[in-house]
């Protein structure tokens, strides 16, 4: 179990054992005749072993590349460490991707899902395997597992998903509705880079012929083609050790929570929040992870007593304030809902349209807040979730609304769901809102690749006002609303 600060310890390779057994490309039949193509990892000496099954459209091939922020889709681990703690690794390329030729990839479709559930069941017949499989990896390789959970395959005995968004419409390319391309076209560009440019000779027309941006783009609202991506978390019968990061707000830290509250199995959560988006992938390729999913799989897949499931079964990384701490549950219990109130006023700080202030006391008699915005189509906010307001100007508010509380008297401690709840008209018939909740500092912070600033993002969200109508009561929560994005209506 993590406690406290802790200073990561990057994970050192360590060859994997001699006389490790090594199957390169082996072929495997789905029910529909295609074949994938992964390669089976077992220790030296003979045995049933526990089997870790990654699979992901970034080329198995790659392993030999270091994972860092150069090769981003490096993110399935360590392989030859986890040959040293004595499982079988199975790592395999998604239909359609890498070697796996066969088939076309269509990014998360129910083929693909019945594909994982097929391999799970191959992988724990094999003369080596002991029954049981766990998955892991992060990303990609963390979102596929809820996917493969949520059919509950037998064999499949433990999951952690890392970074993993559980909803690609919410989750990822349509925050509140708002189109979020920047992203997507990148990470789509990418991945089909990576097996055509490997693909020899003249490609096939199946190749790397799925465009996820044009489909996202075709489906503004959730529907079918989403929900088919979208995992039913309260389908998983598997044990679950969802694991996210706080800045990952925009990407995956959603589904790490939501699956973590829905999944109906044992099950643990850890959320990491070191600073920057590398922070992630640092904790990732951490000796400390590393050795927790270790004690994780151990117990699932080897009856091994690692007291992983005797302990709290929350851990959250408090920034600024201690580091790792265990918790009961998530949300706390413990915390409670306190209210700020926008206001009028020329606060100090942050410069903007209005200087706004924000108030622990309700307005008595303030006027609403009336000011003119560019009219503009946005074809995609940035990757992430991000706004054009992130820090890479020298002013980044001077053109929006802010309202800043007068400097804090103590800590405060934010833990849980936020909820803005904003009363707004327009003369326009809809409109984005985009809202950032920031920690502002008395002199500037240097944090690197960005410019000096004087915040740093607590968190944030996106709300489409076309979209405000399609808020469903019965899923929403207290500070938790939720919301259909199946039938929009202009403002």
């Amino acid at each position: 179990m993590l406690s406290g600060e802790i200073v990561l310890t990057p994970l050192r390779h360590t060859p994997a054992p001699a006389g490790a057994r090594i199957r390169k490309d082996v072929l495997v039949a789905m029910s529909d005749g295609v074949e994938v193509s992964l390669d089976v990892y077992c220790p030296a000496e003979n045995g049933h072993f526990a089997a870790l099954y990654a699979v992901s459209p970034y080329r198995k091939d790659l392993t030999h590349l270091p994972p860092s922020a150069s090769f981003r889709f490096r993110e399935c681990g360590d392989i030859d460490w986890w040959l040293n703690r004595g499982y079988a690794f199975i790592h395999a390329d998604i239909r359609g991707t890498g070697h796996s030729r066969q088939g076309q990839w269509r990014n998360g479709a129910l083929r693909e899902q019945r594909d994982m559930v097929e391999t799970i069941g191959w992988i724990a017949a094999q003369p080596w395997s002991n029954g049981r499989v766990g998955m892991t990896g992060e990303s990609y390789y963390g979102a596929v597992q809820w996917l493969a959970a949520q059919h509950q395959p037998p064999a499949l005995r433990a999951i952690a998903p890392y970074d993993a968004f559980a909803d690609p419409y919410r989750d990822a390319c349509y925050h509140g509705g708002l189109p979020c391309a920047g992203f997507l076209s990148w990470w789509a560009y990418n991945t089909r880079a990576l097996t055509l440019l490997d693909e020899p000779g003249p490609h096939a027309p199946h190749i790397m012929a799925f465009d996820p941006v044009g489909e996202a783009l075709r489906n503004p609202v959730d529907g079918p083609m989403w929900q088919e991506r979208s995992a039913e978390l309260s389908r998983i019968r598997t044990p679950t050790y969802s694991i996210g990061n706080w800045n990952m707000v925009g990407l995956h830290l959603r589904g790490n929570l939501t699956g973590y509250e829905q999944a109906q199995a044992p099950k643990k959560l850890m959320v990491y929040g070191g600073e920057g988006h590398h922070a992630s992938i640092d904790f990732f390729n951490s000796l400390e992870l590393h050795n927790e999913l270790d004690r994780w799989f151990g117990h699932w897949l080897k009856d091994e007593r690692t007291g992983v499931m005797e302990e709290p079964p929350v851990t959250l990384y408090i920034r600024n304030g201690g580091g790792f701490r265990a918790e009961g549950e998530w949300p706390p219990r413990r915390a409670r809902i306190r209210k700020l109130f926008l206001r009028q006023g020329r606060q100090r700080g942050a410069e903007s349209l209005n200087r706004g202030a924000l108030s622990w006391e309700p307005p008595t008699d303030d006027k609403p807040s009336v000011y003119d915005y560019p009219q503009e189509k946005w074809g995609g906010w940035p990757g992430f979730g991000t706004t054009v307001f992130e820090g890479l100007a020298p002013n980044p508010t001077k053109a929006i609304l802010t309202f800043t509380s007068k400097p804090l008297t103590r800590d405060l401690e934010i833990l849980g769901p936020i909820v803005l709840r904003l009363y707004a008209e327009s003369d326009q018939n809809d409109m984005d809102f985009i809202v950032k909740l920031s920690d502002e500092h008395a002199r500037p912070l240097f944090a690197p690749r960005f410019l000096p600033t004087r915040a740093q993002w607590v968190t944030r969200g996106f709300l489409r006002a076309s979209h405000a109508a399609t808020k469903d009561e019965e899923k929403s929560r207290p500070g938790r609303p939720y919301y259909r994005h199946d039938a929009p209506r202009l403002i």
